[in-house]
């Protein structure tokens, strides 16, 4: 066990230094037969050991190719899924606001014609089964701004007229 991890360490060894991991592979089964490293085991057995260890090597890289494009998939399918339910949540939320704001608006156009007739804001809001208090809020917008449902609407939401 010792020889194969100083045999391995002597392989990436001269990877750091820059040589190529075939040429790495054959100067450390050099360095082995110098240093007396399973030396016959690598004299009788060379061509096999340089094979296993290129498909040792070869592994290793495939592995660490596989991991890193699992892992910009993973962000990819991430990222669509996440873009997928910001969209659904942002289209339900324009609904609500559109469906408030439309009821606003309907609102407003009835106090409208009601004011129009001269009707009590009091009246209008037991006509309308309203809050006294948003029919009020209305009633000061119309006075403020005239009878466009535009511009009362738009005062009530940002206080503009």
């Amino acid at each position: 066990m010792y020889e194969y991890a100083w045999f391995i360490e002597q392989v990436r060894r001269y990877q750091g230094e820059g040589t190529t991991r075939d040429k790495a592979v054959v100067l450390a089964i050099k360095d082995s037969i110098r240093e007396g490293i399973f030396a016959d085991f690598v004299r009788k057995h060379g061509t096999e050991v340089e094979n296993m260890l290129f498909t040792q090597f070869n592994m290793d890289d495939a592995l660490e190719v596989r991991y890193e494009e699992g892992l910009e998939d993973g962000i990819e399918r991430g990222m669509e899924r996440g873009m997928e339910r910001g969209l659904q949540r942002g289209l339900a939320q324009g609904m609500e606001h559109g469906r408030a704001e439309g009821e606003q608006r309907h609102l407003i156009r009835q106090v409208c014609g009601k004011l129009q007739k001269n009707e009590s804001p009091e009246k209008i809001a037991e006509d309308l089964l309203a809050d006294r208090e948003e029919i009020g809020q209305i009633c000061a917008a119309y006075e403020a701004c005239g009878p466009e449902e535009t511009a009362i609407y738009h005062r009530l939401k940002e206080k503009l007229c």
